[in-house]
């Protein structure tokens, strides 16, 4: 076993190709017996052609007709080979006018000399230093990472791993291989990870989890990927792993989570607190302005201050609407059977009177009834119809219409002019949000919650809400409810027996 930057290539089973020559030599030895020379006794027909030309012919002598083997390590090869009378193999380089050739020799001891037998291995010696370059860089980057990256086999002992990995056990490389987790964490600690791990051996798939206890080491968070090697024929031999120290990550969401929290606690708190002194105000003033004696001055103040506090209160209710959409289930309703073309004639009546130099058009179509929460109805209305009011040009109309599709119900306000930025349209229900025509406008008096309070009421109702926006068609939310709330959830404030909404009604197109 072996640590990554040991790993080698793992080399195929392949017949032996046939050897291009081969040549019988002859050892020729000096006066005190050294061998300084070999003399050919015979050769294959090819021995004076193609990149292993220049080897002797019968009767040569092999320094003579071939001197390039006295220049490598061929030679004292050979001679090694008659002396020890041992059979050898060497593979040596040799430079010809088409470059370095690489030749793979075998040699066999024979009386009084050797046979060599000579392979030009070219292609062969080439693929293998690719193959070895694409190791090098695979272990540079494997060694580089920070994430750990480790193999086990399948009794779960660790036999490659990198440097990362080891440093996530506090241990060096060589006493964590062939050791399993239970071995250098204990049982305990190490349960999680071989739970993984049994799952990814049996699924045969491969898997990510995220926990304190699934990666290596320990006292960290993990997000580890797990997955199965297989042989050629598909067995199963061993499983691969790349750890990644999510520790710090996860403490940070963590602690925005936490603030997250304490923000809508303090922001519900806020708003539950500024209710009953925004009444007392609004309650004085009303008092104040029934008097008939008041001055036009301090009656003009006066309504200025009813004026405040009645947006302040609208405030107050978009605050604590969204402090029960984040953190009391979502927005409570009370359902009753509701005329929806009822409740938009009378918010429109409320929006007109307020921009006295537009108008809204609305459109009825269809059976207008359903089993809704009236009040809720009518704020995800007025929301919808004073948002296309303050975005689209002064002189032009804004539309509503209404229509009863089967057991559906569907609205849509539409206005003309700029459309909204495509960079806001995918926070454009989240909060604190607006649908004005720049980034982060907030429309005036607002705090960017009015289309985000529309999505929590639609979807209290079990209903989606969409918006399509350009500069040729305008802008349109359009709203999809079902007749009657679902299921409640633990959104619906009171349980009443549930009626069946009232369908006799043909709806007539009618437009105000």
């Amino acid at each position: 076993m072996k640590a990554w930057s040991e790993i080698k290539p793992l080399a195929g089973k392949s017949e032996a190709p046939a050897p291009d020559v081969w040549v019988r030599l002859r050892a020729l030895r000096s006066s005190d017996g050294r061998i300084i020379d070999f003399e050919c006794l015979d050769s294959s027909p090819r021995a004076r052609h193609g990149v292993l030309r220049l080897l002797p012919e019968k009767g040569q002598h092999l320094l003579d007709e071939a001197p390039w083997v006295g220049e490598c390590s061929l030679f004292d090869a050979c001679v090694r080979v008659v002396e020890r009378q041992v059979p050898a193999m060497e593979r040596v380089s040799r430079q010809t006018p088409a470059g370095v050739t690489w030749v793979q020799a075998r040699m066999a001891p024979s009386e009084g000399g050797l046979t060599l037998f000579l392979e030009d291995v070219s292609n062969q010696a080439s693929a293998e230093r690719e193959l070895r370059r694409d190791r090098d860089l695979l272990n540079a980057v494997v060694e580089s990472t920070t994430d750990a990256v480790f193999v086990k086999d399948l009794l779960g002992r660790y036999v490659l791993l990198n440097s990362a990995a080891a440093r996530a056990f506090g241990r060096s490389a060589e006493e964590i291989l062939g050791r399993t987790d239970a071995e250098l964490l204990g049982p305990q600690a190490a349960a999680a990870t071989v739970a993984h791990d049994r799952v990814v051996f049996e699924s045969g798939q491969t898997g990510t989890y995220e926990d304190a206890d699934g990666g290596p080491g320990f006292g960290n968070i993990w997000q580890s990927i797990k997955g199965v090697l297989r042989h050629p024929d598909g067995k199963v031999y061993g499983l691969f792993g790349i750890s990644r120290d999510v520790t710090v990550r996860r403490r940070q969401e963590e602690e925005r989570e936490q603030e997250g929290r304490f923000r809508e606690r303090f922001i519900g708190v806020l708003g539950h607190d500024l209710g009953n002194p925004l009444a007392a105000i609004r309650f004085s003033a009303a008092a104040l302005l029934s008097r008939e004696t008041l001055t036009p001055e301090v009656r003009r103040m006066l309504q200025r201050i009813d004026s405040s506090a009645e947006r302040m209160s609208r405030l107050v209710k978009q605050l604590l609407d969204f402090t029960r959409a984040r953190m009391a289930g979502g927005i409570p309703l009370r359902p009753s059977d509701v005329s929806l073309e009822e409740v938009c004639r009378r918010v429109i009546g409320e929006l007109e009177l307020a921009h006295r130099s537009r108008e809204v058009h609305l459109e009825v179509r269809g059976d207008c009834h359903g089993f809704w929460d009236e009040e809720r109805m009518a704020q995800v209305l007025s929301n919808l119809v004073a948002n296309a009011l303050q975005n689209s040009p002064e002189g032009t109309p804004v539309s509503v219409r209404l229509e009863g599709v089967e057991s559906l119900q569907r609205v849509e306000v539409h206005n003309a002019g700029a459309p909204i930025p495509k960079s806001l349209r995918s926070q454009l229900f989240e909060p604190f949000h607006a649908s004005g025509n720049g980034p982060g406008k907030v429309a005036r008096g607002g705090l960017g919650l009015g289309l985000y309070i529309v999505a929590q009421i639609v979807q209290a109702h079990g209903g989606r809400v969409d918006v399509s926006s350009s500069l040729e068609e305008g802008t349109s939310f359009v709203i999809l409810l079902p007749r009657s709330v679902p299921a409640p959830a633990g959104t619906v404030e009171e349980s009443e027996a549930r009626l069946e909404p009232d369908f006799a009604h043909e709806g007539n197109a009618a437009r105000s």
